[in-house]
C-alpha cells in the first residue's frame, strides 16, 4: 500500500503538515517527531501536533539532515514545545555554525514562500533560526519511548555527511528521508548522492537489512508491506541506473559538468508534472549529484591505474 494524504496510516502514527513537506509524529507516552519542515508550515505543523496531543508535548523532534526542508521550523517548534528535545547527529550542530550554510538554509526557505502560501487560519510564522542539539546520537544509539517502544539510530551518509534515519523495531518503521531517494513505485525514484555514490548506496544496502513494513521517507508517501520492500529495492535500482546515465552523459560530454545538467534536468525536471523542488534547490542538488558522479569514476580510474602500476 502507498499512502498519499496526510493524517493517521498506521495506529497512533500520523503524517502532518504536507504532504510535499511533512513531518511525522509517532504518539505514546513519549511522543516524537520525525522531522521539522519548512519554516512558512510551522504554524500548521503546531497545530496539527495539538490537535493529535492536546495539552501534552512532544518528547522528542528526531532530524535526518540539516537540509532546509528538514529543519526548517526547528526554532518555532521549541518555541512552542520548550521542553522537546531535539536528536540528530552532532555534525548538524556543526553545519549550524557556518554562517554562509544558515545564510543558505534561509534562502531556500524563502523560495518555498510561493509555493506554500499558508491560509489565514495559519498565519507566518517566526522564521528559520539556528538552533541547539539537546542530544546528539550515533549508529546504534537507542532512545526508549516506552517500556515496549524504542528507537534505533541508522548513520545512513552519502544524501548528506550528517545523515540520520531511524528505526523503530516494535513497529518495523524505518523513517529514511532521503538516504532512500525520493520517488514513486512504477515511475522514477530520483536517487540523492549529493555527498558520496559509494556511502549513499552502502547506506540503502544497510538500511534494506532492515525488517520494514513501514517506510516513510523524505516527501510525498509513505510505503507499507510489501510496496516498503519493492520500493527499496526499486531506490536502489534507479540510483544504479542515473549513476550510468551521468558517467555516459560526462563520457559524451567530455567531463562538462555545465552541459551534463542541461541534459539530466531535461530527463529528470522538466518533464516532471509532479511536485518538484524549486529550481534552485534542484539544480544545487544536481550538481553535487554529478559531481559525485565524476569524481567515482575519477577514482576508479585512477586506482586499476595504480594497481596496473604495481603488475
Amino acid at each position: 500500500m502507498v499512502v498519499r494524504e496526510t493524517g493517521e496510516f498506521a495506529e497512533d502514527v500520523y503524517m502532518l503538515g504536507s504532504l510535499f513537506m511533512p513531518i511525522y509524529l509517532v504518539d505514546g507516552e513519549n511522543p516524537v517527531i520525525f522531522d521539522a519542515g519548512i519554516d512558512i508550515l510551522g504554524s500548521l505543523y503546531v497545530s496539527e501536533i495539538k490537535k493529535k496531543l492536546g495539552n501534552r508535548h512532544p518528547a522528542y523532534c528526531m532530524l535526518t539532515h540539516s537540509h532546509f526542508d528538514h529543519c526548517g521550523s526547528v526554532s518555532y517548534l521549541k518555541k512552542h514545545f520548550p521542553s522537546m528535545k531535539i536528536v540528530s547527529s552532532d555534525k548538524i550542530g556543526r553545519v549550524l555554525q557556518q554562517p554562509r550554510a544558515v545564510d543558505l538554509i534561509k534562502q531556500l526557505n524563502r523560495v518555498m514562500d510561493p509555493m506554500m502560501l499558508v491560509t489565514k487560519d495559519y498565519p507566518v510564522p517566526d522564521r528559520f533560526e539556528p538552533f541547539e542539539i539537546d542530544l546528539p546520537v550515533k549508529e546504534g544509539d537507542t532512545i526508549n519511548l516506552s517500556s515496549d517502544l524504542s528507537v534505533i539510530a541508522i548513520e545512513t551518509p552519502g544524501h548528506t555527511r550528517d545523515c540520520i534515519s531511524y528505526y523503530i523495531p516494535e513497529k518495523k518503521m524505518l523513517f529514511s528521508s532521503e538516504a532512500f531517494g525520493i520517488g514513486e513505485l512504477d515511475f522514477y525514484i530520483q536517487a540523492e548522492f549529493l555527498v558520496d555514490y559509494d556511502m549513499y548506496y552502502n547506506s540503502m544496502k544497510k538500511m534494506s537489512r532492515f525488517e520494514t513494513e513501514v517506510l516513510c521517507i523524505g516527501h510525498h508517501n509513505v510505503f507499507i508491506g510489501d510496496d516498503a520492500v519493492r520500493y527499496m529495492n526499486e531506490s536502489i535500482y534507479h540510483c544504479e541506473k542515473f549513476y550510468e546515465l551521468v558517467k555516459k552523459c560526462l563520457e559524451e560530454e567530455n567531463g562538462d559538468i555545465e552541459e551534463v545538467k542541461i541534459r539530466i534536468k531535461a530527463i529528470e525536471y522538466d518533464n516532471n508534472e509532479k511536485p518538484k523542488q524549486p529550481e534552485l534547490a534542484y539544480m544545487l542538488n544536481l550538481e553535487a549529484r554529478v559531481k559525485a558522479v565524476k569524481r567515482h569514476v575519477k577514482e576508479n580510474i585512477d586506482g586499476r591505474d595504480r594497481c596496473s602500476s604495481k603488475i
